[in-house]
Parts: structure tokens; C-alpha cells; sequence
């Protein structure tokens, strides 16, 4: 359209007399005119072709559309085919566990219900023996003492000559070495159920590595272990069973202690550190960082306030339970500190340690105030007697030492 435009104003404005030019122009602009027509055919030729190729690729879009589809599709089905096995698996290995766990249960019950009969049994025996033994060594007692009774009246009634009062010596003689003997042999049993007194009122199973460090509630009813396995473990004693497992520690747990009151339990392990965990839940409160070797040893003071904790890095710290704060270092020791003990008033700490020695240390400041001597080999454990006059100690030696506590207080006092 707008080339015919353009010729009708070229004819326009062409005068008559440029007729010949005019037509000159008009052979021109047909040329271009085919030349456009000829372009517009080669457009419309590339057109079509890229329209095809454009179908031709959305074609190809649509196949790998759908084949990546069911690739996925495939694939989560794979998937989900093998989490529903692997649930199943589980659900049985679940099952299987909790069977086998059940059945070992009851055989350690069976077996500890056969023990316990077998045990009173035994003792109903020994029991029966020893009254026995005693009934008779009464019956010879009374015997023997009823002779002498005897010769005695006799010897008061008739005039009986010497040869006969020797005799008669000689028969409550050979009475009273039988009354002797029975003596011996209600000993005997008494010794021999003494022995089955002393048998393991129970064993307790559960941690899967060595125990390492066990104690008591104060009211006796409760225990608590550490182990090599990482964790703790708080056994009801009355039941027999565990009652709690604490975990928190990454290393051997190398010293476990209950607070006065029983409701805290303090822990130290091979990871450096020491733990206050709560024994109502097993959750653990507090972690007290700041040695720099393993901790060996825990203990709490008797108000339960403080802990004291000995360690490889050859100290012993000292920490506020309930704030978590580092209250004060003791040093002194050239190796580690095995085992770490509180007087019984709280104002004492007492150590024992590789390098061979005790020590008596000052808790209100710190300072070691004896070194006690005479082991030839580590101290491995130590502890105050319950009036605190008293210390033992145990050692590599193979020997125990009890040291007296008085005198070296008094010797401080007076200096």
C-alpha cells in the first residue's frame, strides 16, 4: 500500500514533459517493488521453517517434559518402595529387639528368683546345722557340768582316796576337751555361715562398658555408677532395676557423687569436664569447664554448696554448685590428682596423687598446709573419717595408710 502511494505522488508531481524520466522512475521502483516481493517471499519461507522448527522444539520440550516426569515419578516410587521396606525392616528388627530384651528379662529373673530360693535354702540349712551344733555343745555343757556337780558331791561325802579323785580329775578332763571341741565346731559353722553372709545380696547389669566409679545415697536407697560407656546410670536398690541413665559426657566417666541431700549428682570424665545433673529427670544443669586434663576425681562439701574436682593437669578446683563459677585453684601436686575427699566440717580437702603423696589443703584459700610421705607408690584413693580425726589412704603399693588428722591440726593451730 504504501508503494502504490508512492508512485501516485511520484506521478504527481512529475511533469508532463518528464514522461521519459517518469517512466524511468516507475522501471525503477517495479524492480524494487520485485525485490521486495521476492524478500517478502524469502520471509515468509523463513517463517514457516522456524514456525516448524518452533513446533518442532516444543514437541521436543513436551517429550522431555513428560520424561523427566515419569523418571521422577519412577524414582519416587523407588524411593518410597524402599522406605516402606526399610520401615518394615525396622518395625521387625523393633520388634525382634524388644522380644529378645523381654526374654532375657525373664531369664534373669527366673534365674535370680532360683538363686535367691537356692540361697535361702542354703542358709535355712546352715541355720539348722548351727542349732544343732549348739543344742549339742549345751547338752555336753550341761553333761559335763552336771559330772563335775557330781564328783564334786561325791568327793565332799565319801572319803575317796587320791587315785580315785585323779581319775575322776582325768574324766572331767576328757569332758572338757569334748566340750572344747563342740565349742570349735559351733565356730566352724559359724564361720562358715558368716562366709555365705557375706556372698553379693545382688548383681546389678546394664552399663556395656567397665564401671569405673560407683556411690550411695545418703539414705541409702538409691546408687549411682559411671562407666567407660560415656554414662551414669541410677540403680533403685529395692528394685533392682536402673532407674535412669544420664548422658552427656563424650569420655570414660571416671567419678560420680550424690549431693547430701540426694537430689544432685556430680560427675567428672576424660572429656575435661564435670557435670551437676539433676537426679529427679537425669537432665544435666551445669557443666563446669576449666581443667585441662581429664577430671579423676569429683566430691561434694558437706552443705552440698561447693564441688571439688581432681584432674591430670596435677590440680584441684574448687566450685560454687548452683552458680557454676570457678571458686579457686590448689596447686602443689607434680602428678595427677587420683582422688579428692572433703573433712567432715568442710573446712578441709584432702588429695591423693601419682607423685606419691597426701595432701591437707585449706579450702578458704587454697593453700596446702601438710604434704604427708611414706607411700612408694601412687595414691590412688583417699578419705576422712566421719570425725574427721582420722585420714586413709590407698596406694599402687599395695598398702593402706591411716593417718592422724588431730595432730597436724592442732600443730597448726599452735603455730
Amino acid at each position: 500500500m504504501r508503494l502504490i502511494i508512492i508512485l501516485l505522488l511520484t506521478f504527481t508531481l512529475i511533469p508532463t514533459a518528464s514522461l521519459a524520466e517518469g517512466k524511468r522512475v516507475i522501471d525503477i521502483y517495479q524492480q524494487q517493488l520485485e525485490n521486495l516481493r521476492i524478500a517478502h517471499a524469502k520471509l515468509n519461507a523463513l517463517s514457516k521453517d522456524a514456525a516448524k522448527r518452533a513446533a518442532q522444539i516444543e514437541r521436543l520440550i513436551a517429550n522431555y517434559e513428560a520424561a523427566l516426569k515419569t523418571a521422577t515419578q519412577d524414582m519416587a516410587d523407588k524411593y518410597k518402595a524402599q522406605i516402606e521396606q526399610l520401615k518394615a525392616k525396622h518395625a521387625k528388627t523393633e520388634a525382634a529387639l524388644k522380644t529378645a530384651a523381654q526374654d532375657l528379662e525373664a531369664k534373669y529373673e527366673a534365674r535370680l528368683k532360683q538363686l535367691e530360693a537356692k540361697h535361702a535354702k542354703t542358709e535355712a540349712a546352715y541355720l539348722k546345722k548351727l542349732e544343732a551344733a549348739a543344742e549339742l555343745a549345751e547338752y555336753h555343757y550341761q553333761s559335763a557340768k552336771e559330772t563335775d556337780r557330781q564328783i564334786k558331791t561325791l568327793l565332799t561325802q565319801l572319803g575317796l582316796s587320791a587315785e580315785q579323785i585323779l581319775k575322776l580329775t582325768e574324766v572331767n578332763s576328757v569332758l572338757q576337751r569334748q566340750v572344747k571341741r563342740n565349742h570349735e565346731e559351733i565356730e566352724a559353722f559359724q564361720s562358715l555361715h558368716a562366709f555365705q553372709a557375706y556372698s553379693p545380696l545382688m548383681t546389678l547389669e546394664g552399663h556395656t562398658k567397665a564401671i569405673l566409679s560407683v556411690a550411695f545415697s545418703s539414705d541409702g536407697r538409691y546408687a549411682l555408677s559411671g562407666s567407660a560407656d560415656h554414662t551414669l546410670k541410677l540403680w533403685g536398690l529395692s528394685s533392682r532395676r536402673v532407674l535412669r541413665t544420664f548422658q552427656g559426657h563424650n569420655r570414660y566417666v571416671m567419678s560420680v557423687a550424690f549431693s547430701p541431700d540426694g537430689r544432685y549428682a556430680l560427675s567428672g570424665a576424660m572429656d575435661k569436664t564435670l557435670k551437676l545433673w539433676d537426679v529427679s529427670n537425669g537432665q544435666a544443669l551445669r557443666t563446669f569447664q576449666g581443667h585441662r586434663d581429664y577430671v579423676m576425681s569429683v566430691a561434694f562439701s558437706p552443705d552440698g554448696r561447693y564441688a571439688l574436682s581432681g584432674s591430670a593437669d596435677h590440680t584441684l578446683k574448687l566450685w560454687d554448685v548452683f552458680s557454676g563459677q570457678h571458686v579457686r585453684t590448689f596447686q602443689g601436686h607434680s602428678g595427677f590428682v587420683m582422688s579428692v575427699a572433703f573433712s567432715p566440717d568442710g573446712r578441709y580437702a584432702l588429695s591423693g596423687s601419682l607423685d606419691k603423696t597426701l595432701k591437707l589443703w585449706d579450702v578458704s584459700n587454697g593453700q596446702a598446709l601438710r604434704t604427708f610421705s611414706g607411700h612408694t607408690s601412687a595414691v590412688y584413693s583417699v578419705a576422712f573419717s566421719p570425725d574427721g580425726r582420722y585420714a586413709l589412704s590407698g596406694s599402687g603399693d599395695q598398702t593402706f595408710k591411716l593417718w592422724d588428722m588431730s595432730s597436724w591440726l592442732l600443730q597448726l593451730l599452735a603455730e
